[in-house]
């Protein structure tokens, strides 16, 4: 729609084109904003009425001003421009006769010489002979670009969003661009609109910049976002979001059409032969289809911007080109014309199309751009092709073309009129977000029918449905983090301007999982705008500038790695849709995005130390006798009992670096360019890099090389060595076959091999761990979070729904194994399950056993904590990397080492923590915590990193976050180093204090002292690997067992229940049943749960879904089975459920591994301690996802026996023997934990007098810990679920009320000196019991 208007130019994505439409077809989904009220009217008069009647009297204002300035000598005076004109137009949008301002605002010791302000709202006005975007020497308040000097001022205060700019020839509604790579603002060409009677777009000046859009309407003190505007813009947002999912639909259908069209075409027999003799692949037919439409959508989005023609052609030439040959016209037909079956518009622009990727078509004003309108060099040669570009050659008619271009340059709405995509302001990366969903689409030729289908492979929807997608300000939030310390490095780092260019142009961005390439194309716009500041000297450079200091930036700065070879395509589409200037050619891209497996690969330490044992591991499918054989022969080859190699490896390095190098320098010649194309291919199969890319691709390899008779020669360590040589490439000719093959399979990747120039030397001084010398100057992204393990029931989701939903592991593997005796298809798909759980069993031993990997690469491995090490290992040494992550990077079990080391190198420099609450990412979970991660290079040293937690918004990172030095990290997990999880930093605070009085469960660090309570921890039985132990209800009774309570006996045999977390909660093993749901297809045991009248019944107990046998539990307890009882805790919890450290006591049985055991110690006294409020706040602050593991209870502070075992005056004898005794009466409500704990007669269950013994344990607890008074109420009010239960229930927060009388008593006692008395009658311990049972009755 914006092309279409003459006076109104949207800059920086202040606001999108389809508002502007919704505004003039008086289509919002807020119709109460358009309203004569909402524009503070007077009577029934509505907003256009009022903007007619505006018009009528300005018309009238403009022509006398500009009469009168045609008469001054020299420039007409800004005194003069406000006055007569910018006053009185100001006047009739609302702002009354607006007084200017007595002297300049000022912002750390900056000057903003601002004329006018109403409110929140900065105006600034001058003559129409200032310019508005440079610096005007002499001219009062336009010493600066009066653009960037009021866009800075925007930027760095709070309390003001959009601000009003005018020459009086121009005015510009600005608004806080922080959040963008530049300028934002909303251009209205005054000149155009009143000379050249424009009303309908003074009508959308007169309804955008009104006063009303921009007053605050909850009064002054309300935010500035509390506007007409802002609803606007946000309503925009959201209407865009969902354009963009139609969009994504559009495409899908583009590509079957112009698939199907193609196919269908009477003149294409030579595409039909060739797919059906298999010269022609569907996959590469795929390709020819994707880079058809990525040409289209450059088109579309150049076009719109004027971008594409070249703009020293004739203006003859160029209104040819549109009228004529534009997509923009097939767009316009599209809409219009259903078409027939002439193909003569696909002709046509199959004549743009190819000149684009020859020398242009100057008679039209096309320029020669190549790159993405060359032939694919990779694509095959097909016989028969009238054309090297494959579709080029093909026909399809006019009905076909434009039912393409109609899904791709039109949103349909059943019911709506439909709606142009507007190109012209859609980012790269969110056009990236829709294309790149689709590349995992398989698809399929029918040749029968001659149609294409795209099909949606099971495991796949999160990307299809682009749930992936980063938000561009959590994308800006990352940059913030780790881009911009970089780039002030590279600034300050200059004494003159072209040092401070040179500086920032040396700057390396890499994504290693670019993807569509949406966070290389942020951080290119990030540099070039500081680029263009350098260049300009303004602080707001004009988007002019900022664009050419792109088509600079992409061309030397930005690297970018992805396994697939179709997103590598579009990540280079971004690019070049984003860096194009008119008239100058695409850039050479492909030595910059590169295909590969990021995570798999070698480096120059991995290589020289040679191919370790654990390489020839057997997984899937290999023989282990083979394999041993193979170790053996790679163990005395490394010994030096292998073979030889005379090549030099630096050398060889050396050659190939200076190869590429010479392919990596900006130019603007396309011949140049496309010379590079032809070079680059030769460089790939050089000798040189061949030998090392060999060599390397053998020694990655090794890891899921087939171990079985018959295979060629294993690349043991002295194969691997001997490679570089040329002649060992012939004599170990099928070993080099099958090297490549798996190398093409797994697509191993080496860095200092594919990006040589961005490593340096291999040898020598000044080498990291890895190897090289160099790396990154920044690494960033969103890597993958996915489990390597094969996942079965998501494998056999789409493939076998008998399968996926087997009750257990053992069940399933029954059924797979069935698969082998079963039908065709059944074989089919049990190979397809064997191969792929040997890929993913390999990937696994590579990231586990190779090194490469030694901190994260451990137990069940996730994607992204191996690329969170990658990052940290690419990045140079002075260098700082960003990562989106889940919040488990700093807080899991299995990351420990990780952070750890982060912590002691003091490499740390920030972490973000999000929680989806918002949610930030569609389709995953709103309880799901991910963090923005940035860390240093090696050769920084970080004294503080900035941390803030439980973010919806990247916004809320400014007002929360605080910092902690790697000290305080230690001293909160000693063990791990890993980091709490704060939501402020009072709670730091709070934390810090406990660890300081209080030592932790069991310091690693002290191995004489550090395990003051003697305890130990296990997990019994795992509920999917023991499952074959496991015996339902229905099967032991058919086998003659007899239930007795919940175990089950026959004979002098018992079956023991199989406690679940859902089972039991603090002080009551009798929380719930287990039952079968009928309707979950997952977590299809559920609770059932047991009332207060039932748990009266002291012969009630929890029934299981599961028993084990007696001797099965012994033999896991060994010395601790005949204990009475176990102490454990829940093992799938949050820091946002009511409680979070869930800890529990149970009879002697069996426990599934969800609820960890914690043995030996005094466990009553123990139980206590960790049930109580205060341990909880701590859990609290320590969890960052949803799993309690051992770690954080080892860390948990707790009193230690000496301090619990002395007698206290206060307490009347010691801590042990005071909570013992409430723990004891708690507990033993039922016959079988009355044993246990040796009791007699269980006690009765009360619940009040259970709520008063559990507020005298927490409240003797936070005395215990040194919690201070004010501290208790605050950490009570930090458990809002028990409180909102409470207040449902008994009208106050009941909980925290007993806790703190009982706390305040303790207080007065300890100052007193006197002993505690509890209010409890009967005392604790003497509660009412049961009677005695009568076995004999």
């Amino acid at each position: 729609m914006n092309g279409d208007l003459q006076g109104i130019r949207l800059i920086g994505g202040v606001l999108p084109a389809s508002l502007l439409s919704g505004i003039q077809a008086n289509d919002l989904k807020s119709p109460q904003s358009l309203t004569g009220q909402s524009y503070h009217l007077v009577g029934n008069e509505k907003p256009r009425d009022a903007a007619a009647r505006a018009w009528s009297y300005l018309r009238g204002a403009w022509t006398a001003w500009r009469e009168a300035t045609a008469k001054e000598p020299g420039l007409p005076g800004t005194g003069a421009a406000r006055e007569k004109w910018l006053l009185v137009l100001l006047g009739e949008l609302g702002y009354g006769r607006l007084p200017a301002t007595r002297q300049a605002e000022t912002i750390d010791g900056v000057e903003y010489p601002i004329s006018h302000r109403w409110y929140h709202v900065p105006i600034h006005l001058l003559g129409p002979g200032v310019d508005l975007d440079k610096r005007n020497a002499g001219v009062p308040g336009a010493a600066r670009a009066p653009q960037a000097m009021l866009q800075e001022y925007l930027n760095r205060t709070d309390a003001e969003l959009w601000g009003i700019l005018s020459n009086g020839t121009r005015l510009r509604l600005l608004r806080d661009s922080s959040a963008f790579a530049g300028s934002a603002y909303v251009e209205f060409d005054l000149e155009a609109i009143f000379d050249g009677e424009l009303y309908s777009e003074f009508q959308l000046l007169w309804l955008l910049c009104h006063v009303s859009r921009l007053e605050k309407r909850g009064g002054q003190d309300a935010a500035a976002a509390d506007c007409w505007l802002e609803d606007w813009r946000a309503e925009a947002a959201a209407a865009g979001t969902r354009a963009l999912n139609r969009l994504r639909d559009g495409v899908e259908k583009a590509i079957v059409t112009f698939g199907t069209g193609f196919l269908s075409h009477p003149a294409n027999d030579w595409l039909r032969a060739a797919l059906h003799n298999g010269s022609l692949s569907d996959r590469e037919y795929h390709k020819a289809l994707l880079r058809l439409i990525y040409r289209m959508l450059f088109l579309f989005v150049s076009e719109d911007r004027g971008a594409l023609l070249d703009p020293a052609a004739p203006r003859e030439a160029r209104e040819r080109y549109d009228e004529y040959m534009s997509t923009a016209r097939l767009r316009r037909l599209s809409r219009m014309r259903s078409g027939g079956a002439h193909p003569d518009l696909w002709r046509s622009q199959r004549m743009v199309l190819a000149s684009l990727g020859d020398q242009g078509m100057p008679q039209l004003g096309v320029p020669a751009l190549g790159g993405l309108f060359d032939p694919d060099r990779r694509a095959p040669e097909i016989d028969g092709a009238p054309h090297r570009d494959l579709l080029l050659g093909a026909e399809i008619t006019n009905k076909n073309l434009l039912r393409a271009i109609r899904h791709l340059a039109w949103i349909l709405i059943q019911g709506q009129r439909a709606q142009p995509i507007d190109y012209r302001h859609l980012g790269a990366e969110e056009l990236g977000g829709v294309y790149e969903s689709l590349l995992e689409l398989v698809p399929r030729v029918d040749l029968d029918t001659r149609q294409l289908e795209l099909a949606h492979l099971a495991g796949n929807e999160r990307k299809t449905t682009g749930s992936y997608y980063t938000p561009p300000s959590l994308v800006s939030a990352l940059l913030d983090a780790s881009l911009d310390p970089v780039l002030d490095e590279a600034v300050a780092g200059g004494r003159t301007t072209e040092e401070r260019e040179a500086n920032l142009l040396a700057v390396t961005v890499c994504d290693p999982a670019s993807g569509s390439g949406g966070f290389l194309v942020a951080a290119s716009r990030r540099i070039a705008r500081r680029l263009a500041q350098v260049r300009s000297d303004e602080d707001e450079p004009t988007p002019e500038a900022v664009q050419h200091a792109l088509h600079d930036v992409v061309a030397r700065c930005v690297y970018g790695v992805d396994m697939n070879d179709l997103a590598a395509e579009l990540a280079k589409v971004s690019l070049w849709l984003e860096a194009v200037e008119p008239g100058k050619p695409l850039g050479f891209l492909d030595a910059r995005i590169r295909v590969g497996n990021s995570l798999f690969g070698a480096t120059p330490t991995l290589i020289a130390g040679g191919v370790p044992d654990t390489a020839f591991k057997e997984i899937e499918g290999d023989d282990k006798r083979f394999a041993a054989e193979v170790r053996k022969r790679n163990k005395n080859e490394a010994t030096g009992q292998g073979l030889l190699s005379w090549a030099d490896p630096d050398a060889l390095a050396a050659t190939s670096r200076r190869e590429r190098e010479r392919l990596l320098a900006p130019s603007d010649d396309v011949d140049d360019i496309r010379a590079r194309g032809e070079a680059w291919d030769a460089y790939l199969a050089s000798e040189a890099r061949q030998a090392l890319k060999h060599q390397a691709d053998a020694w990655a390899a090794a890891f899921v090389w087939p171990l079985n008779d018959g295979a060629a020669l294993p690349p043991t360590s002295g194969v691997v060595q001997a490679l570089l040589d040329g002649d060992s490439m012939v004599q170990y000719a099928d070993t080099v076959t099958a090297v490549d093959q798996l190398a093409t399979e797994y697509r191993f990747f080496h860095w200092h091999l594919e990006f040589p120039e961005i490593f340096g030397a291999t040898s020598g001084e000044g080498r990291g761990p890895e190897g090289w010398t160099g790396g990154f100057t920044c690494m960033l992204g969103n890597p993958p979070w996915e489990r390597v393990k094969l996942q079965e029931q998501e494998f056999f989701a789409a493939r076998d729904e008998d399968i996926a939903k087997a009750p257990n592991a053992a069940a399933r593997k029954r059924l797979i194994d069935k698969l082998r005796q079963g039908g065709e298809a059944d074989q089919r798909l049990y190979d397809d399950f064997i191969a792929e759980r040997r890929r993913s069993e390999g990937m696994s031993a590579y990231l586990r056993l190779s090194g490469r990997y030694p901190l994260n690469g451990r137990g069940d491995v996730n994607t992204y904590a191996v690329f969170a090490e990658l990052f940290r290992s690419m990045t140079a040494p002075s260098g700082q990397s960003g990562v989106i992550v889940p919040t488990g990077i700093a807080t899991d079990a299995t990351t420990q080492y990780y952070f750890k080391d982060l912590v002691e190198s003091r490499s740390l420099a920030a972490l973000y923590d999000f929680e989806n609450s918002k949610p930030i990412f569609d389709g995953v979970h709103r309880s799901f915590k991910f963090c923005i991660l940035s860390t240093s290079g090696r050769a920084v040293v970080t004294p503080s990193a900035q941390f803030a937690f439980f973010l919806n918004d990247p916004l809320q990172i400014e007002a929360s976050r605080f910092t902690l030095t790697p000290e305080e990290i230690t001293l909160l997990n000693p063990n791990t180093g890993t980091v709490p999880i704060f939501r402020t930093r009072r709670d730091a605070e709070i934390t810090l204090g406990i660890y300081r009085r209080v030592p932790v469960l069991i310091n690693e660090n002290d191995p004489v002292n550090g395990n003051p309570w003697g305890v130990s921890f296990m997990t019994m039985f795992h509920m999917s690997n023991d499952s074959h132990l496991f015996h339902t209800r229905e099967n032991l009774e058919s086998d003659g067992w007899t239930l007795k309570g919940n175990i089950f006996e026959r004979g002098g045999d018992r079956m023991l229940p199989l406690y679940q977390g859902i089972m039991s909660g603090p002080f009551d093993h009798r929380v719930a049943d287990v039952v079968r749901s009928a309707t979950a297809e997952k977590r299809q045991n559920q609770p059932q749960s047991i009332d207060d009248l039932q748990k009266h019944d002291p012969e009630r107990e929890a029934m299981p879904m599961y028993w084990v046998a007696m001797r099965e539990v012994r033999n896991r307890l060994g010395r601790y089975s005949d204990e009475g009882w176990l102490l454990g805790f829940r093992d799938i919890t949050s820091p946002t459920n009511e409680r979070t450290l869930v800890v529990s006591g149970v009879p002697t049985s069996a426990v599934g591994n969800k609820t960890p055991l914690v043995l030996g110690g005094d466990s009553v006294v123990l139980y206590g301690l960790l049930a109580s409020f205060a341990a909880d706040f701590i859990i609290r602050q320590k969890l960052g996802g949803t799993t309690l593991n051992f770690f954080y209870i080892r860390q948990l502070p707790v009193p230690g026996p000496v301090v619990a075992n002395a007698r206290s005056q206060w307490i009347g004898s010691s801590a042990s023997v005071w909570i013992g005794t409430r723990v004891r009466e708690l507990m033993a409500t039922s016959q079988t934990l009355a044993n246990a704990l040796g009791v007699g007669t269980p006690f009765c269950w009360d619940p009040p007098r259970r709520a008063r013994l559990l507020a005298e344990i927490d409240a003797a607890s936070f005395h215990l810990y040194g919690i201070c008074r004010a501290d208790v109420d605050y950490i009570m009010d930090t458990f809002p679920i028990a409180k909102r239960k409470d207040e449902a229930e008994f009208g106050e927060y009941r909980t925290k009320r007993l806790i703190l009388e009982n706390y305040d008593r303790m207080q007065e006692c300890i100052e007193s000196g006197t002993e505690f008395v509890s209010t409890l009658d009967p005392l604790p311990g003497f509660g009412a019991r049961h009677p005695e049972r009568n076995d004999d009755a």
